[in-house]
């Protein structure tokens, strides 16, 4: 669910709700600008040439990439491609959502649709957009959205709100048929909406970013409580503010012990376990989709530089930060999403809202194209385990 700029997110889409969505084929100083500020910054005069790809050095990683492609009627498509450009499938349309995530194991996409009931619970489809299932909560009056999946594939964390409700404001906890569903916590207190974006690998914590709801932005705090609902604590530094854009708020660690993430500028790492989160990069004017890689040794992030998005990366403990691609115009790249070996990532890559998906390796070479339709790419992810 997003603006995790990336995921836009389900208190957006309520609205969208009334209406209807369709199936259609079944990421320190005061100074640093906020969200609103970065959104209206100033682009890079256009170039009148397409980017080039650079000479492979690796080869592509194989796996299937799941992505949005706003339309031209105004509603968001999804769909699942190959890393390599080809077999591209759509899946299903939402409207102000980005509500899809896949499943543990990478063989089902989880988003969104209409019970029947008056009310709006998990879908599951395949990759390839066949055979799409709508689950019902067991309590008529819920609404669920899917938020994480244990890497084990036992649970999944939810955002749920009663159908008298505007905004999901709680976090729920069941199986993948829902079996087992039970409240986790509540919103904290003087907050408005929460998002879940990651669950321990043996389901034991959720973490998630709730709103204030005090700014036209979403701006708020990250939080990780116990699967019991017990120990609720906020992750981010006191008097600080997260930002939430279009991509996910926070990256765990592959062994769930830790989580990175994004405040005021600089990249946070917290243990789960206890104690302050502690800064591991110097202040910059605006940093974004954080994302660890999945063999724990590197963890990506976006930072703003004057109107220019930089790709950067460095290991946990802070050390061995490097650049590796800063280029602006038509190709400036941002947004890194990991491949499930940890040897690229997935990025958009273009001049303002016209993007494309490309293949970017850990030395700063594009090795591949994905997509060649220019669009707005906010939100994409590879497939877990491809």
């Amino acid at each position: 669910m997003r603006d995790s700029r990336p995921t836009r997110r389900i208190q957006r889409s309520l609205a969208a709700i009334a209406v209807g969505w369709s199936l259609a084929a079944c990421g320190a100083a005061s100074a640093s600008p906020s969200a609103s500020q970065i959104l209206s910054s100033p682009s890079p005069s256009p170039s009148a040439e397409a980017p080039s790809a650079s000479v492979a050095q690796v080869p592509v990683p194989p796996g299937r990439i799941l992505f949005e492609r706003p339309g031209a009627d105004g509603k968001e498509h999804f769909f699942t491609i190959k890393s390599d450009g080809t077999d591209e499938h759509e899946l299903f349309t939402r409207e102000d959502c980005g509500c899809a995530v896949w499943s543990a194991d990478g063989s089902r996409v989880m988003s969104i649709d209409a019970t029947g009931l008056g009310t709006w619970s998990m879908m599951t489809v395949r990759p390839d957009g066949t055979d799409g299932k709508v689950l019902t909560p067991p309590i008529k009056t819920l609404n669920l959205g899917p938020g994480a999946q244990s890497a084990d594939g036992r649970w999944i964390a939810f955002v749920g709100w009663d159908k008298a409700d505007s905004f999901p404001n709680s976090v729920y906890l069941a199986a993948p048929d829902l079996a087992g569903l039970r409240l986790v916590t509540g919103l904290p207190q003087d907050h408005v909406s929460v998002e879940v974006f990651g669950i321990t690998p043996d389901g034991s914590r959720v973490v998630f970013f709730s709103n204030r709801g005090k700014t036209e932005h979403e701006e708020g705090d990250l939080f990780v409580v116990n699967a019991d609902g017990s120990g609720l604590r906020q992750l981010n530094p006191p008097g600080t503010t997260h930002s939430f854009l279009d991509v996910a708020s926070g990256s765990l660690s592959p062994d769930g012990r830790r989580v990175a993430f994004g405040v005021e500028g600089r990249i946070y790492v917290a243990v789960l376990d206890g104690g302050d989160a502690q800064p591991i990069t110097d202040p910059a004017e605006f940093v974004w989709a954080v994302s660890w890689s999945p063999t724990g040794e590197w963890i990506a992030y976006t930072r703003q530089r004057g109107s220019t998005s930089v790709i950067s990366l460095l290991h946990p403990d802070g050390t061995g930060q490097k650049e590796i691609w800063s280029k602006a115009g038509a190709d400036e790249a941002s947004r890194g999403m990991w491949a499930p070996n940890g040897e690229a990532l997935v990025v958009s890559r273009g001049l303002d809202t016209q993007h494309d998906l490309w293949i970017l390796d850990l030395e700063g070479s594009f090795i591949g194209q994905v997509t060649d339709e220019l669009a707005d790419y906010n939100w994409f992810s590879w497939a877990p385990g491809s």
